[in-house]
């Protein structure tokens, strides 16, 4: 992750000086906004006064997961690796739709076992993504980004679902929804500069290959 995130801020770098004839429209300008857009995300997602970011974040997590000894939490992350053992048997029988629910199945069971530690991580979470969004907003005031505009009213969206699956007592797809939106603000630059066109499956394919 940390070595996308590299390869992210070096190509930036490399193409700022053309950017202004770059074939995609997208100006000098909006990805710079992007990149600092970026930052204020990241360091939105990192816990209070541990001075991580959202990768440092992530792999706190994951160690929690990998070292935990709840019986519930280690029933789920048992569920998820034979979520993934069928999904493997899958593609490799030629069956891609399968092996893609399989995987999808996988990392909902992850995600019921971070809520098993962390009861409140879909709060949580929400709570980040709505601090990141006001602070971008508040980052671009009346400057031209149409880009990031577009991708800050789409994460919006993304959050108004994600309430309504945890009123209606869904907290595992909450907090999907909700890690789909912070990982779309952590990769804020390479989605505006390749314009995805489906921002929603690079960020749940990133965050379901992340090894746990």
């Amino acid at each position: 992750m940390h070595k996308r995130m590299t390869v992210a801020l070096a190509a930036l770098c490399v193409g700022a000086v053309a950017c202004s004839q770059d074939p995609t429209g997208v100006s000098s300008n909006e990805l710079m906004l992007a990149q600092n857009a970026q930052v204020l995300a990241d360091n939105v997602a990192a816990t209070p006064g541990a001075g991580s970011t959202h990768e440092g974040w992530i792999r706190r997590l994951l160690d929690t997961l990998r070292t935990t000894d709840d019986p519930q939490a280690l029933a789920f992350l048992q569920q998820a690796r034979d979520y993934r053992t069928a999904a493997r048997t899958a593609f490799q029988n030629g069956d891609t739709a399968t092996a893609r629910a399989d995987w999808r199945l996988a990392f909902r069971s992850v995600l019921s076992a971070v809520i098993e530690l962390f009861p409140n991580a879909p709060e949580r979470t929400a709570l980040a993504v709505d601090n990141a969004i006001a602070k971008i907003e508040q980052l671009l005031g009346n400057r031209d980004a149409p880009r990031i505009r577009a991708i800050i009213a789409h994460v919006k969206e993304l959050r108004v679902q994600a309430d309504a699956a945890f009123t209606s007592g869904d907290k595992v797809t909450a907090l999907a929804l909700d890690l789909r939106s912070m990982q779309i603000l952590h990769r804020l630059v390479e989605h505006v500069r390749e314009q995805h066109r489906d921002h929603d499956a690079v960020a749940d394919s990133e965050m379901e290959d992340v090894g746990y």
